[in-house]
């Protein structure tokens, strides 16, 4: 079957919520499993400065054996390359699979061992990359979608999460809403185009 990528072009204003000077996406909108949604609660902020990209995520999971984060997963415009700024226990790879939801264009995955390596409830880590190459926006990495087959719903970001009531883990994951999506839609925004491998 084919692989499909889904790209929302040229709306960072409409993206979930743009706030200047950064772009934020709530992530309790889809889980992997029988695991409410909105249990799975964080969110993923991208601010660039120059060169540099920093990706702030916060656990706003709580209540008893609150979960704790150990694998993030986002997407970029074609052309663009990062390099990580090592942070224990996080190893940073691109083209991941979160379960269900796809392939991404970079992920941060296996933080062991609880803080700082784990984010954990109400905790606020950030992460930091260089551009490489292309020049990217900061509505750049929550317009483009993850590589679907057909019949899957493309996202923009997901996350793990472990350690949850009764030791669950499930990965929760974000699209815009669907007004949004609607409304990119008929502007005729949303396209779907073959995939190119990333270097």
């Amino acid at each position: 079957m084919e692989c499909k990528k889904y790209l929302i072009a040229g709306v960072g204003a409409l993206a979930l919520v743009t706030a200047a000077p950064a772009s934020i996406i709530e992530l309790s909108d889809f889980s992997s499993d029988e695991t409410d949604a909105g249990l799975l609660s964080a969110t993923m902020e991208f601010t660039i400065a120059g060169t540099t990209l920093t990706l702030t995520v916060t656990n706003n999971t709580s209540g008893l054996d609150s979960y704790k984060m150990n694998e993030l997963y986002f997407n970029a415009p074609d052309g663009v390359t990062l390099a990580f700024s090592s942070l224990p226990g996080w190893t940073f790879s691109t083209g991941a699979g979160a379960n269900g939801f796809g392939i991404f264009d970079f992920a941060l995955i296996d933080g062991q061992g609880g803080n700082p390596n784990q984010i954990t409830a109400g905790e606020t880590v950030s992460f930091s990359f260089t551009i490489l190459t292309g020049t990217p926006s900061m509505s750049d990495f929550v317009d483009n979608f993850s590589t679907v087959l057909p019949g899957m719903t493309p996202m923009i970001v997901a996350a793990k999460f472990v350690g949850g009531p009764g030791d669950d883990s499930a990965y929760g994951a974000a699209i815009p809403s669907p007004g949004v999506l609607a409304l990119l839609a008929a502007a005729g925004l949303v396209s779907g185009r073959r995939r190119r491998r990333r270097g």
